[in-house]
């Protein structure tokens, strides 16, 4: 029985056996004869492994194995089996497989004795501040060996030790190193950045397109750039770096931390409504670019305040074909900010520290100083009186008393007095870190800028919390921000009224006070500096709270979804406290005002912001040329906001400004406010085709709709096409020695503009709040609606050529355009009978032209000696012309030229819309010392009559550009920028308001030095400018002159250091110190006061910047 029951077990045991090996023939089989198909693009290794599983039933074992070290790859495969895959991917690297049932092992071979003849070679990686870089692709060159650097920057890689082997190190966005292993064992290597590299996509803020099949006009901004060209904040930098985005100098604010300045992009594509309007310069945000954040429309203030130690890059969108996208919104260009997000890898800390000295520039004015103002009083005649000998007695007296005064000493610099060095302070503090899956990053930055007048301060506060969670093919990302801002004016007041005073008034009396006024020759005077020492507050403060969420899906290979939600939440109030001892209150001390002295001006003000959009991208490449990307999104939005303000007076004392202690409102006033609602929709999509890289076509269609428009043109289509050709991507240009890039593309579009108040269609009330029937209230009707009121819209054709010689050591860019814009919205005359003259309506037409040069080029480029030299030129021109008027600002044309209003700027079709109309004017008559115009019909006159005004130039000019040169050698790097401009004019204030002043005038404030030198004084002068007198100099051509101007705008010097004892001892991986200084010297052919309400100033930056 044992051996019958032996048998049997042999022959189960046989046959389990053979079970087992025919099963693991079928499975062996089963793996041959399983056919996949499926493509990736840079895919890992252990993406491709992820791609069989999902096709497959095998599973994957690895051993000792790092799948993330072996280089990326493009793969294809079509009805292949597991084998044929595997065995082609793990071609040329130290790894095999093994097929066991339903399992795949991944091992690395077995060595050779051959292969054991190898090394060891370990270092670090860097960038060129001395960050270490995770991530570093380190291969072997000829094969696909190699390893990737840690969350340290470090790499460990085995080399073959039989020959001389190359390593290279690879990075995106840096330039590709090979170096030579050579005996070395450990190799630390520094990679630089590649402006090409981070140039090959371009960020709208909507979609992420190819640079190299492109069609739009964009200038892209690096974080590099954004520290080498530093300005005052981040608006005056981008000024530095493109001259087509004209930030237009305001000579009354200079420079000012707390003035939000004017920008267009590419000229004015809008129109004032109203003469009055263009005048008042209510206008100047009428061609306010659209500013897009991380995919959310942000304010120009908030990109003025932003820090810029927190930005990754900067796109600026021109054309058509880069801002149809936004539609309604992108008429006047975009600028899109990509903010850093945070790296993987270990925990990372980036601390600075810096000072923000602003330096007052007072070298335009010069004014007489105490003897020569006296003098000149007395050439007036303002000390004489041939009428009356008692008051020629008192005048001489008065003389007397100054000139001792003068000889004792008594000289007051009164434009020193209101202004300082203001010394600011600025700290950002970064955190980040995390791993593959999870990325955190925290910043906080506070910026100080106190500005040269004294008290004058902007104080702002901003932190971010950055999450990144990624599942699967699934990232989920949220940002929540915090802005806190504080502007302060202080307690000095108006720059211009400290350049009145009369430089022979002492400030203080005997006893140290200020003194408050000063009389004489019967004339009152108030001192500024009195002022100063009193409570006096103007403030205005903002509270931004700002929160985006974001899901990107890459649902299938080349196709991916993103879902994006944005909230903005911003308080904001103003304060403006004048005490009761304020000189505005003088006159009111004896009067039955006398208990309403003191006021209170407070507004406060909410506004929230809601945005979200979806957008769906695809991207394939068919049979290896044929690549097509598509895009689809669709957005909403709602903003809703409301402010309101009152005047309270009567505050008995200074120290009592709490705003419950006033006694009043102010007489005769009540509460105002605004309120507003808009909401949009817009639906995009856009489609870009290139075929093997050299011809493409990009077209893209918008539906947009919003809340301001009548009902029956609530939503608009606006549409972009461009082509492009890369013809260095041609056969007879390939691998060519001197012509290494040319390309030429075109676009053409439409794109709309919503720079307008929220109801101008809509018929408006108002409420009855003073007057009652009983207990009814009522209404009365402010303003006529428009239900017809359609978009605004402007048509644009790009034209541009790039260019690359020499290996990219020289580089040159050109494009020329025209913007045409109708629709626009003015006033529009109707019978009185309706209750209204005029109501608002489309007729407005503008047309912009211009074109933009860059030529950049290396004067030396030696990576041996580590010397980079280079110089870079840009060039724009633009010119403006207005096609098309209402017959109401004709009319107001009209009525100004006619009734003798002295207003200089007027529109008129045919002209640009920022012209300058004066009466001709041939100079002064040496005889008479009397000017001498000239009417329409060409004849000389005494006589000035507003309705002869001539067109006599464009107060912006038509050229604008900026040579800026690079140097860098080893860990130090210099950069120098110059601006300059032509072909616009000026209207010199200073000469009607300092220069040509009448006798009264000089009685009372001081004068430039050219009134007495330069003023005919006797029969027989030859001089620019009239006699004394009392009468008010008229605007004439004699004051319109070209402002030519060359501009040293910025110098930046920067070092890093990199120490071993640093690291070792602190930790510390990069020590860098930097210094910038900005708007150090204008050099104008206008002579004129610079800086009337507020001085300019030179900035200068310096800093300290640590990495962990």
């Amino acid at each position: 029985m044992k051996k019958i029951s032996n048998v049997v077990g042999k022959r189960r045991f046989l046959f389990l056996l053979f079970l087992i090996f025919t099963t693991q023939i079928s499975l062996n089989a089963y793996s041959q004869e399983r056919k996949i198909t499926f493509s990736l693009k840079n895919a890992s290794l252990k993406e491709i492994i992820s791609e069989i599983r999902k096709n497959s039933d095998y599973d994957f074992v690895y051993r000792d194995v790092n799948l993330e070290s072996f280089a990326r790859q493009d793969v294809a495969f079509k009805d292949a089996t597991i084998e044929q895959i595997l065995t082609d991917c793990l071609k040329g690297t130290d790894l095999g497989y093994e097929i066991n049932g339903k399992t795949i092992i991944i091992r690395k071979k077995a060595v050779s004795q051959e292969e054991k003849k190898s090394k060891t070679i370990t270092g670090k990686v860097s960038d060129e501040q001395g960050n270490v870089l995770p991530g570093v692709t380190v291969i072997i060159k000829g094969t696909t060996l190699g390893t990737a650097t840690g969350a340290d920057g470090e790499y460990k890689l085995e080399i073959p030790g039989d020959s001389e082997q190359v390593l290279i190190f690879s990075f995106v966005g840096m330039k590709t190193q090979e170096i030579a292993v050579g005996s070395k064992t450990q190799l630390d290597v520094k990679l630089v950045e590649d402006s090409e590299t981070l140039d090959d996509v371009v960020v709208t803020g909507i979609f992420t397109k190819s640079k190299e099949s492109y069609t739009g006009s964009v200038t892209g901004v690096t974080a590099k750039e954004l520290k080498m060209y530093k300005g005052q904040n981040l608006l005056a930098t981008l000024r530095n770096i493109d001259p087509s985005f004209n930030v237009v100098a305001n000579n009354a604010l200079g420079s000012n931390p707390n003035a939000i300045p004017e920008i267009n992009i590419r000229g004015n594509s809008s129109l004032p409504m109203s003469v009055d309007e263009l005048n008042n310069q209510a206008s100047h945000q009428l061609n306010a670019p659209l500013v897009i954040m991380d995919g959310f429309e942000i304010s120009l203030t908030k990109l003025m305040d932003f820090n810029d130690e927190e930005i990754e890059s900067i796109n600026i969108l021109k054309d058509a074909s880069a801002t149809a996208i936004y539609g309604s919104r992108g008429a006047n260009g975009v600028i899109v900010v990509t903010t850093k997000a945070p790296r993987p890898g270990k925990l990372r800390v980036f601390v600075q520290a810096g000072l923000n000295i602003q330096m007052p520039d007072l070298s335009s004015y010069d004014l007489l100083n105490a003897k020569d103002k006296l003098e000149l009083e007395r050439i007036v005649g303002l000390y004489d009186d041939e009428d009356e000998v008692a008051t020629d007695r008192y005048l001489k007296e008065k003389y007397y008393e100054i000139y001792s005064d003068v000889l004792k000493g008594v000289d007051t610099d009164w434009l020193s007095q209101p202004v300082r060095t203001g010394v600011g302070q600025k700290y950002n503090l970064r955190l980040e870190g995390g791993n593959e899956e999870f990325r955190y990053g925290a910043s906080l930055g506070y910026n100080s800028i106190n500005g040269v007048m004294k008290g004058s301060k902007r104080n702002t506060f901003s932190g971010t919390i950055t999450l990144s969670y990624s599942v699967k093919n699934v990232i989920f990302k949220n940002q929540f921000g915090l802005d806190i801002n504080k502007a302060d004016e202080g307690t000095y007041g108006d720059f211009s009224d400290y350049a009145k005073m009369q430089p022979y008034y002492r400030i203080k009396n005997e006893n140290g006070e200020y003194i408050k006024s000063y009389t004489i020759k019967g004339s009152t005077q108030y001192n500024p500096l009195y002022n100063s020492q009193l409570n006096v507050v103007d403030q205005n403060k903002y509270t931004l709270l700002t929160n985006n969420f974001s899901i990107e899906w890459s649902i299938l290979d080349g196709l991916r979804m993103r879902a994006q939600l944005g909230l903005q939440k911003q308080f904001t109030s103003s304060d403006k406290f004048l005490p009761a001892d304020h000189t505005s209150f003088a006159t009111d001390k004896n009067s039955e005002n006398y208990l309403t002295r003191g006021s209170y001006t407070y507004g406060t003000g909410e506004s929230v912001s809601i945005d979200g959009n979806v957008t769906l991208s695809y991207s394939k490449i068919f049979a290896e040329k044929h690549q097509i990307y598509a895009g689809f999104d669709y957005s909403i939005g709602q903003d809703k906001s409301h402010s309101y303000s009152f005047v309270a007076q009567g505050f008995a004392d200074s120290k009592l400004d709490f705003l419950g202690n006033a006694l009043q409102y102010a007489k005769n006033s009540a509460p105002t406010g605004i309120e507003e609602l808009t909401r949009r929709v817009g639906f995009t999509g856009n489609v870009n085709y290139s075929y093997d890289n050299r011809y493409y076509i990009d077209g893209s269609f918008r539906v947009d709709g919003a809340s301001q428009f009548g009902s029956k043109n609530k939503f608009a289509p606006f549409w972009s096409v461009g082509i492009g050709w890369n013809v260095h991507n041609e056969k007879f240009l390939q691998e060519h020695d001197v012509v290494n890039r040319l390309k030429f593309r075109g676009s053409y579009g439409e794109t709309g503009s919503l720079q307008f108040e929220a109801y101008q269609a809509l018929s408006t009330f108002k409420n009855y709040s003073g007057e009652r029937y009983i207990l009814w209230n009522g209404a009365e009707l402010m303003g006529l609606g428009n239900e017809n009121l359609k978009w605004q819209v402007t048509k644009e054709l790009n034209g541009g050529v790039e260019l690359g010689l020499l290996n990219n050591r020289i580089s040159a860019s050109f494009d020329i355009y025209s913007k045409k814009t109708h629709n626009l919205l003015s006033q529009m005359d109707i019978p009185l009978a309706n209750g209204f003259s005029s109501f608002v309506e489309n007729v407005g037409k503008v047309k912009n032209t211009g074109f933009e040069v860059m030529l950049s080029g290396y004067i030396m480029r030696d990576t041996y000696r580590d010397i980079i030299w280079s110089v870079t030129g840009k060039l724009a021109y633009t010119k403006n012309e207005v096609t098309k008027l209402s017959n109401a600002i004709k009319k107001q044309n009209e009525t100004y030229m006619a009734n003798g209003t002295e207003i200089n700027s007027l529109l008129f079709e045919g002209y640009a819309q920022n012209s300058i109309w004066a009466v001709p004017s041939v100079g002064i008559d040496p005889s008479t010392g009397k000017e001498i115009y000239m009417d329409k019909n060409g004849n000389l006159t005494t006589t000035w009559n507003s309705s002869d005004k001539r067109y006599f130039g464009i107060d912006e000019p038509k050229y604008r550009g900026n040579i800026s040169t690079y140097f860098a050698w080893k860990d130090l790097t210099i950069n120098l920028s110059f601006a300059y401009q032509w072909g616009g004019q000026q209207y010199n204030e200073t000469l009607l308001n300092k220069v040509e002043v009448t006798s009264e005038y000089i009685n009372l404030n001081n004068v430039d030095r050219r009134v007495l030198e330069e003023r005919w004084q006797k029969a027989g002068d030859v001089k620019p400018f009239k006699g004394y007198d009392s009468s008010k100099t008229k605007a004439s051509s004699r004051f319109v002159m070209d402002d030519n101007v060359f501009q040293f705008q910025s110098a930046s010097v920067e070092y890093r250091l990199h120490s071993d004892f640093l690291r070792d001892r602190w930790k510390i991986e990069t020590v860098s110190i930097g210094a910038n200084m900005s708007d150090i010297f204008y050099i104008s052919s206008i002579k004129r006061e610079r800086g009337t309400s507020y001085p300019f100033a030179r900035t200068l930056m310096l800093n300290l910047s640590l990495t962990f």
